[in-house]
């Protein structure tokens, strides 16, 4: 008679336990090959599987990306419901800003933080681009702009802005002139050669604007014949020339930066 000890361990037995190690072997395969095809952590406005840029990769990856990603597809959601018209175009303002950012895990959070901000804004219909009076234009092409640091002595004989050329504002320029955002764009746009302030003597007209050029403001254009059909007359001390108004003269540019500086001679 067979004792359990000899069934326990004969061969068959033994053969059998084999059996059993090898199928854990094989299921443990398999989970890993699963947990290996499984698709990457998700993204409420793009499919992580399909990520092709620098800056859905980093959202796929990052927890806080993801989130604020969450965040900013369900607020497109419902400001697109509200205000189709302004939406679409500003969904792809902030589409370029945060593509310019690559890989950059601050300057996405600061973007993407932005767009649920404009989002937000949009459904409690308050205003979306409450910061732009901090932009001004140095040039007549779109997105020509620079940031506003601080201003002092406005309206007196020492006005002075001070600015900066930001990252943001080249890819303002990038985005409505050039009509592509790319690392080149927004570094050649950073290059351009511009002051850090523009100033004015708001009592005698005499101001330089941000590209460093030397105006002086006259008043009101009250010449029939003077050959212009600007509001107010700008001269060029170089020549003593008038500008004539058009975009070409740097006018436009050129009275908006006086208008900053010395707002109550500009009525």
């Amino acid at each position: 008679m067979m004792t359990m000890a000899t069934a326990f361990f004969s061969p068959n037995r033994c053969a059998f336990g084999l059996l059993l190690n090898v199928l854990a072997l094989v299921l443990a395969s398999l989970v890993f090959a699963a947990a290996s095809l499984a698709p990457p952590a998700s993204a409420a406005s793009f499919d992580c599987r399909k990520a092709s840029s620098a800056d859905e990769h980093a959202i796929c990856s990052n927890d806080d990306l993801s989130g604020l990603d969450d965040a900013m597809a369900a607020g497109f959601r419902e400001a697109r419901r509200q205000a189709p018209a302004v939406v679409k175009p500003l969904s792809r303002s902030l589409l370029a800003e945060r593509r310019a950012c690559g890989a950059d895990i601050d300057c996405l959070k600061l973007t993407m933080t932005k767009a649920v901000g404009a989002y937000k804004s949009i459904i409690l219909g308050e205003p979306v681009d409450g910061d732009r009076k901090d932009k001004v234009y140095y040039g007549t092409r779109a997105g020509m702009q620079v940031s506003v640091v601080s201003r002092s002595g406005i309206d007196t004989p020492r006005a002075v802005i001070q600015i900066e050329h930001r990252r943001e504002d080249a890819v303002a320029f990038c985005r409505d002139y050039v009509l592509k955002v790319t690392d080149q764009c927004i570094q050649d746009e950073l290059a351009v050669d511009l002051q850090n302030k523009f100033t004015g003597d708001c009592k005698t007209g005499r101001f330089t604007t941000i590209t460093g050029q030397t105006y002086v403001f006259f008043g009101r254009n009250t010449a029939t014949d003077a050959g212009i059909g600007n509001d107010f007359v700008v001269i060029d001390p170089d020549t003593n020339e008038p500008l004539d108004g058009s975009m070409a003269s740097g006018y436009p540019v050129a009275i908006d930066q006086f208008k900053e500086l010395c707002p109550t001679r500009v009525r």
